[in-house]
């Protein structure tokens, strides 16, 4: 339980890099006039590679089994992909079709892609014994 633990806590270290990595290259392509999407796609991306180098050296770094860094990369940018489609599309409808204003819209995005992050992370990308 301890090590499940520790293993949480690391991740939520590294979420929080990773947010804040996402909101600031966010913030920037916002208040120059990049269209939304567009500004999503780049920050989320450079989030995700933060995230990956950072999880996988030091988050998982113990994890076993889950085949090696070539299948743990696949899972990892096919998590992350489908995370980014879903933030993308709450962030579009909350925004762009509810008028939700935008930084409200970005975090409750967010806040649902770090539930599915780690969800897909812990289980299935770097697979942890228990």
């Amino acid at each position: 339980m301890t090590k499940r633990l520790v293993t949480l806590f690391k991740f939520g270290i590294v979420g929080v890099a990773n947010t804040a990595v996402d909101a600031v290259v966010f913030a920037i392509l916002a208040v120059v006039g990049v269209p939304v999407l567009i500004a999503q796609v780049i920050s989320y991306s450079c989030g995700v590679t933060n995230s990956y180098w950072l999880n996988g050296r030091w988050t998982f770094r113990d994890a076993v089994g889950g085949g090696g860094d070539r299948a743990k990369l696949i899972r990892f940018l096919i998590t992350n992909f489908m995370v980014l489609a879903v933030s993308a599309l709450i962030l579009m409808t909350l925004h762009d079709m509810l008028g939700w204003s935008l930084m409200v819209s970005k975090i409750l995005a967010t806040l649902m892609g770090m539930v599915l992050n780690y969800m897909a992370s812990r289980y299935w990308v770097f697979r942890m014994a228990t």
